[in-house]
């Protein structure tokens, strides 16, 4: 079985117009196995995506609407809670095995917003991984 990150190289999605975000940041780093990616795209890249055989529109519990295909991939061309500024999250994405990361501060600072019981949990994960990295 593939990987996420295999898949997530299958779909083609354009250098530049996209980043992982959520959980994946934590996933490539070893710190959490988590069940799907959750990827920011472009305006264009989602607009274009949702012709894409297969993939449906749907909308998050926040209001926000992305694209799912079932495949454990969930493009998404917003991000709640909070207001982020996607084009700038993708142009400061961190590159790791040829693949955009959002930044591990933004997304503490994103499960800090949301504040769910395994955001709570990961914030403590993240803290651990910065201060053993020496990056905190």
């Amino acid at each position: 079985m593939k990987t996420l990150f295999h898949r997530l190289k299958d779909l083609g999605l354009p250098k530049g117009k996209y980043a992982i975000f959520g959980s994946g940041p934590l996933l490539v780093r070893g710190v959490i196995q988590p069940h799907d990616l959750d990827i920011i795209v472009t305006k264009d890249v989602f607009e274009e995506s949702q012709e894409r055989p297969g993939w449906i529109l749907k909308k998050a519990p926040s209001g926000s609407p992305y694209l799912d295909a079932g495949i454990k991939i969930e493009l998404w061309r917003d991000w709640r809670p909070g207001i982020w500024d996607i084009g700038k999250l993708i142009r400061e994405a961190e590159t790791i095995d040829g693949l955009p990361f959002v930044s591990l501060e933004s997304v503490l600072v994103w499960k800090k917003l949301h504040g769910r019981t395994k955001d709570q949990k990961h914030i403590k994960l993240i803290n651990e991984y910065l201060k053993k990295k020496g990056l905190s």
